[in-house]
């Protein structure tokens, strides 16, 4: 008698089914009644799911005349279906037993990756060897590639189950972190923390790989974990560098060590990568840098400059907020702005729907005319929403008391 092969189940990071390391190719998208069905009896365990539960989670939301006979007849597509695929062969997988569904396992055996990191994160929590403890948790931390079904995030059931998974994770990378740290294994530890922040972008663990990659004086490459994140974190979210953040920055900037024979060479590694026009676009903190800079330069030679704000709004004049289209506009948004003002100028994104730009040695009507340019400019990349681009411009002082502000969104800034 021919030895079933194993299959193998992968939940996390999306579903998908592989068979001796091949990928087995699904036909119709893992949100289908059928596939959702698939999913929901091998999540399910060998212990299976009530009919009743699986209605609920399938045709919940559906007005079904009989739901039941949807479920049978569901049920009898997919055995069909899966007797096409050769991992497969002629095995009756789903099967019913008191009124529940459940995957035979002695008909067609196979392995979930939920059930392995459950597993492996059972026993390394409760491992009193530490050096066994350490091994399984890595391990762990690795079996976990992803949110729990993602496709299927909206589903109550998912997100519940997602969280318990996501919980285990973290009580599992959190004590692998604090071992590894004590031992100072610190290329394991970076390599988990990479490997959570490309799940997770959070700032914990943005802060695990800098504070890895200091403990082995690996500062530039600190440096670039951090202004990955500033920008992330300000691009996406608005959000200015966090005093936790701050701190890794100066001790960063204290040990990072640049080595020059002559003035030339610094010069050198000071230039721009290549030649530049339009506008300087930089960063949050730098745009900061450079904002101080220009105040006080002010002082001393009387010129006048002024803050810009683009905001990108709908017709209403309410903040755009559709993500799709945002981004497409507030790239074109970047462009528009960058080649319709001088080199001497520069601009940073101010959160999801927001530029801000420092304009030198301008008049305060003269805001007008390069509105205009960035109205035209904008508009000859041949975008058609109704939205408009909404201007506020104030005096650039370090003042107590802000300037007077002046707001204007004129006609000719919204499109079809």
């Amino acid at each position: 008698m021919k030895e079933k092969r194993t299959v193998s189940i992968n939940m996390f990071g999306g579903f998908s089914v592989s068979c001796g390391g091949t990928p087995v190719v699904l036909d119709y998208a893992n949100t289908t009644k059928m596939i959702h069905l698939l999913i929901c009896v091998l999540a399910a365990g060998k212990e299976g799911i009530p009919r009743k539960e699986l209605i609920s989670r399938l045709y919940g939301h559906d007005e079904l005349e009989d739901p039941t006979v949807t479920l049978r007849v569901n049920a009898h597509r997919l055995r069909k279906y899966l007797k096409t695929k050769e991992c497969f062969g002629d095995a009756d997988c789903i099967k019913i037993k008191a009124g529940s569904y459940f995957w035979d396992r002695e008909e067609q055996p196979v392995v979930l990756d939920t059930e392995v990191f459950l597993e492996t994160a059972g026993l390394a929590l409760k491992e009193m060897d530490e050096d066994e403890k350490i091994a399984l948790l890595i391990k762990a931390c690795h079996i976990y590639q992803g949110e729990f079904l993602p496709e299927l995030a909206g589903e109550e059931w998912v997100a519940v189950s997602g969280m318990e998974y996501q919980k285990l994770y973290f009580d599992c990378l959190r004590e692998a972190e604090a071992l590894l740290k004590s031992r100072g294994r610190f290329e394991e530890l970076l390599d988990l923390s990479t490997r959570a922040c490309s799940i997770y972008p959070y700032e914990e663990f943005y802060l695990g790989q800098i504070d890895c990659l200091m403990s082995m004086e690996r500062f530039k490459e600190a440096m670039d974990v951090y202004e990955k994140a500033t920008s992330f974190y300000f691009e996406e979210l608005g959000l200015t560098p966090s005093e936790e953040m701050m701190e890794r920055f100066h001790a960063m900037s204290d040990k990072v060590q640049f080595r020059a024979a002559v003035v030339a060479d610094i010069k050198d590694g000071l230039q721009e990568e290549k030649e530049k026009y339009g506008a300087y676009f930089c960063t949050y903190p730098g745009f900061t840098d450079c904002y101080h800079i220009v105040c006080r330069m002010l002082e001393r030679n009387g010129q006048a400059a002024f803050l810009m704000l683009c905001t990108m709004v709908d017709r209403e004049g309410q903040p755009l907020t559709d993500e799709n289209k945002l981004e497409k506009y507030m790239e074109k948004l970047k462009q528009a702005i960058g080649s319709s003002l001088r080199r001497g100028d520069f601009y940073t994104r101010y959160g999801a729907n927001q530029f801000l730009i420092l304009l030198i040695g301008l008049h305060l009507e003269d805001s007008s005319v390069i509105q205009n340019r960035i109205d035209s400019r904008f508009l000859s990349f041949g975008l058609k929403a109704r939205a408009a681009i909404e201007y506020k411009v104030q005096p650039a002082v370090e003042e107590d008391r802000p300037g007077e502000e002046l707001s204007f969104r004129q006609a000719g800034s919204i499109w079809n």
